[in-house]
């Protein structure tokens, strides 16, 4: 499940064109980009409320489970952040000399850079390496685990419910500032689902049957194909729709996964392609734009040219210099 919403979560950066209603294009971005791809990160939050709540009993959990963040997220997040910087210059200058601009003239870092954004300190936008927020968050989250424990042991299925509508509201929030921090800061979302994971370990809900995940496929399937007629229509309330799906989503998709085994090099390339795939995306993006094909088949070969070059570079890595590589993908 990993690996899928690893592969998802390149889908939703690739640049699908969805301006002409109906085409292919249009198709991928509402229905993949938009629609099942989005089940991606919110199952990363529910995995790591769920791993971490495993330790809840344990004597000095919290400062354990800190220190051990320190070498699984801070680490790979400072590192992949000074890295991305230095990824995007080769692409700055080919960039310049094709338009026959001053040496240095896209370099970001050469230009009245945000400092605070190319190393992830603005919590209300996204660092210089857009996937680094997801990891800047959960850090956050474990860092405020203490309050997610007592409020989802005290208030059960009432603390998820008020984060959920946390979660489907927080956008309404007249505060940019505060509408951003809880977007890309500390995010609402998130807040849902990594208490949904703790919930799930702390409570052992019941009702997990193939009968009740077809039910539930099938619910989040239907909200999903009402949220692409109410963008077809250009309604309001399709973010609100997709919201709503992907609980039902989630759940079904986890469910019927296969449980057949794949090699461990595989699955461990589920965090490093999280990681890389916007960097190979850029470079692909490049050369493809020189390319005689539909801005579809452009889409497909980003896709499948990130994750296929991630997976390549990880296993280098890790053959090649296996403690680089551990402390670059946090151990895994």
């Amino acid at each position: 499940m990993s690996l899928l919403c690893a592969i998802l979560v390149v889908s939703i950066h690739v640049g699908w064109p969805h301006e002409v209603a109906l085409s292919p294009g249009w198709w991928i971005n509402c229905a993949v980009k938009e629609g099942i791809s989005r089940v991606a990160v919110p199952f990363f939050f529910v995995v790591s409320g769920y791993f971490l709540a495993r330790h809840f009993d344990e004597p000095d959990w919290w400062r354990s489970e800190c220190t051990k963040r320190l070498s699984s997220l801070l680490i790979p997040f400072a590192a992949w952040s000074v890295f991305a910087v230095i990824a995007t210059m080769p692409l700055s200058i080919i960039a310049d000399i094709i338009a026959h601009r001053p040496f240095g003239t896209s370099i970001y870092v050469l230009h009245g850079v945000n400092w605070l954004r190319l190393f992830g300190f603005d919590l209300t936008d996204y660092p210089f390496h857009v996937p680094l927020w997801y990891v800047r968050c959960l850090f956050f989250f474990v860092l405020s685990a203490y309050a997610f424990k007592w409020v989802v042991e005290r208030l059960g299925v009432g603390a998820l419910f008020l984060a959920f509508i946390f979660h489907l509201l927080h956008n309404h929030i007249p505060w940019e500032n505060l509408r951003e921090f809880f977007r890309m800061g500390y995010s609402a979302m998130g807040i849902f689902y990594f208490a949904l994971g703790i919930y799930i370990q702390r409570k052992t809900p019941r009702g997990f049957t193939s009968r009740n995940a077809a039910i539930c496929l099938l619910i989040g399937s239907a909200i999903l194909a009402a949220k692409i007629v109410f963008v077809y229509n250009g309604w309001k309330c399709a973010v609100g729709l997709g919201k709503v799906s992907l609980p039902f989503l989630i759940y079904g998709v986890w469910h019927f996964m296969s449980d057949a085994r794949l090699p461990n090099w595989l699955t461990a390339c589920s965090f490093p392609i999280f990681l890389m795939h916007t960097t190979w995306l850029s470079n692909i993006g490049v050369f493809a734009k020189h390319m005689n094909c539909s801005e579809v088949s452009k889409g497909i070969m980003g896709w499948i040219g990130s994750v296929s070059l991630s997976i390549a570079a990880t296993l280098v890595l890790r053959k090649s210099l296996p403690g680089f590589a551990s402390v670059l993908f946090g151990g895994r």
